[in-house]
């Protein structure tokens, strides 16, 4: 019989009962994604910026694909804004070693983003081509890796790219370490682009210096919330001017 992934706690909040640990807090997890990934990574002004056709996301943990679901919103406004814009593709890459059911994937979407038309929307045409095995959206594609993480750096060097912007999104570093390695870090700074970055919610010590290890440039900025702080980081010597905000780890 199939374990069920996720449980929901008596504040209605979605628990992984492989890692007794929170999905996202149901009440701000639109702001908080928006907040840790989006502009952690500083995407909208690196849309603009972009000077190829396609951007490249990858992703540690594909959860309940809500930060696929919001960066999708995000390049959609982009590309309303600037439709002539060189940049006109986005591809995500994600894994995740204990996908959610269907019917757990459409309470969650349920419960976290049924008041925001757009996600909603979105989520309908996530779940559909998660259905049907195609999820190619337009301008938009989504590829998942269902396996461990340790295979996740041979997945993505099969796709012959680069990655652009990385959501280091893993359970709590402390309940699910296997996510936030020196060997993985290295694997993920190798695939990435010049000039890519990465943004996380955490800023464990041990995270922080296995990112600095791997080779990435590293800074702390405000955390969302309660979190007094998160890292954020890019992969170059020096930073664009105007783009990290944050405070460089030594």
């Amino acid at each position: 019989m199939h374990k069920s992934t996720i449980i929901w706690d008596e504040n209605q909040i979605p628990v992984s009962t492989y890692f007794d640990d929170v999905y996202f807090n149901t009440q701000g997890a639109i702001d908080e994604t928006k907040y840790v990934f989006i502009d952690g990574n500083n995407l909208q002004q690196r849309f603009v910026e972009h000077n190829k056709d396609t951007f490249v996301v990858g992703e540690t943990g594909f959860g309940s694909g809500l930060s696929f679901l919001i960066l999708w919103q995000s390049f959609l406004h982009f590309r309303r804004h600037n439709p002539e814009h060189i940049l006109k593709y986005l591809t995500f890459f994600s894994i995740e070693k204990y996908p959610l059911s269907l019917d757990e994937l459409i309470k969650v979407h349920d419960s976290v983003i049924s008041k925001n038309k757009t996600l909603f929307l979105l989520a309908r045409r996530l779940q559909n081509g998660l259905i049907n095995s195609s999820c190619q959206f337009d301008n938009v594609s989504l590829a998942i890796c269902y396996a461990d993480i340790s295979h996740f750096s041979t997945f993505l060097t099969k796709q012959k790219v680069l990655v652009d912007a990385w959501f280091f999104d893993g359970f709590s570093p402390a309940k699910n370490p296997d996510m936030w390695t020196e060997s993985l870090f290295k694997d993920c700074y190798a695939l990435t682009a010049l000039n890519g970055s990465f943004a996380t919610f955490t800023a464990a010590g041990f995270v922080r210096r296995n990112l600095l290890n791997a080779g990435f440039n590293v800074l702390k900025r405000k955390g969302y919330g309660v979190k007094r702080e998160m890292l954020i980081g890019y992969k170059d010597k020096q930073p664009c001017q105007g783009v990290w905000q944050g405070k460089m780890v030594i």
